[in-house]
């Protein structure tokens, strides 16, 4: 069977950065801005465009294939994993005018929806499925999201459990070129909250999800929590998301959510962004890893209200098996 690397995450923020304290909605309600702003939630800055979606999408696809060491016109298939595209024919428009910008002349691209911030996710294990089988060598995963159409213009999103970031990400999932190997992906949709039963039966409810999902994730590949060096998550409900993780043996310094106060919440972004910040540290040097801790995967996370969705990595990359590669 064909490996799936998971080559080159790339993303482009925003142009423009404002504190989170000027936002209307934080000022016009100061339990949510306190709650929000402090240590414990870290949000500080997020990030926001004049721009269409795909403008932020093709920034982050020519880093990634330039990265990647691939043209685009050897990419097989584009899966956009957005909820921002222009209703109707405008989005084949945008589509096109992006394919067309970024050299994905031989390209087909499609998109996927419907479950929020865990979509990119899903779009990962979608795209290893059809390089592992042949179906494809190199697919493009492209993830992007605009508040002005994401969250009809909001940024405090979900009822005050985050602030959200315009932003794009990008990743190959490839059959050759150099990257970690794609080694499972797991996902779980549970019922929208607010369907009775009041705050600690929903909370019993996430903890329940969080424990289905890593048991599908270890049945898919087995692993233990020791062998998880990092979990790189949607920066989404992040004081409710320590609790979820810790129970599932994923607590501490193993939760990678260091860069909320920089970028806020990317939407369905956000696992990438967080492994393209870390890409270096992934890379061990010699045997065992260049933490010393002898962890030998990462675990991206994709979280919204109601979806969740993980991909499991081999944090020791494999070089390129590219025909005359050395």
């Amino acid at each position: 069977m064909i490996t799936a690397r998971l080559c080159a995450p790339a993303y482009e923020l925003g142009e423009y950065a404002a504190p989170v304290t000027e936002l209307p909605e934080l000022q016009a309600d100061p339990r949510i801005a306190a709650e929000l702003t402090a240590p414990n939630a870290g949000f500080a800055t997020y990030r926001w465009s004049d721009a269409p979606v795909v403008e932020l999408m093709a920034a982050a696809v020519q880093r990634t294939l330039g990265e990647a060491g691939i043209p685009g016109d050897e990419v097989d298939l584009v899966l956009l994993a957005t909820d921002s595209l222009p209703g109707g024919r405008a989005a084949h428009r945008d589509v096109a005018e992006l394919l067309a910008e970024t050299g994905l002349t031989r390209a087909t691209a499609g998109t996927l929806g419907l479950m929020d911030c865990a979509t990119a996710m899903a779009a990962l294990g979608t795209a290893a499925s059809l390089v592992r089988d042949g179906s494809a060598r190199h697919v493009l995963v492209v993830s992007g999201d605009v508040a002005d159409h994401a969250t009809g213009g909001e940024r405090v999103v979900a009822g005050g459990v985050a602030i959200a970031s315009d932003a794009a990400a990008s990743a190959l999932v490839s059959a050759t070129a150099a990257g970690l190997p794609i080694l499972g992906m797991a996902h779980h949709t549970s019922a929208a909250p607010g369907t009775g039963g009041g705050a600690r039966q929903e909370l019993t409810a996430k903890v329940t999800a969080h424990r289905e999902l890593f048991a599908r994730l270890a049945a898919h590949h087995p692993h233990r929590p020791e062998s998880v060096r990092a979990v790189l998550p949607s920066n989404f409900a992040r004081m409710a998301l320590e609790i979820y993780l810790s129970d599932v043996g994923y607590g501490g310094d193993k939760l990678a959510l260091g860069n909320v106060g920089r970028i806020a919440h990317c939407l369905g972004s956000d696992p990438l962004i967080n492994l393209a910040d870390r890409f270096a540290d992934a890379i061990p040097a010699g045997p065992g890893t260049k933490d010393g801790t002898g962890a030998e995967h990462l675990v991206l996370l994709g979280a919204g209200i109601s979806h969740l969705a993980a991909v499991l990595l081999d944090a020791r990359p494999l070089p390129d098996a590219s025909e005359g590669a050395f």
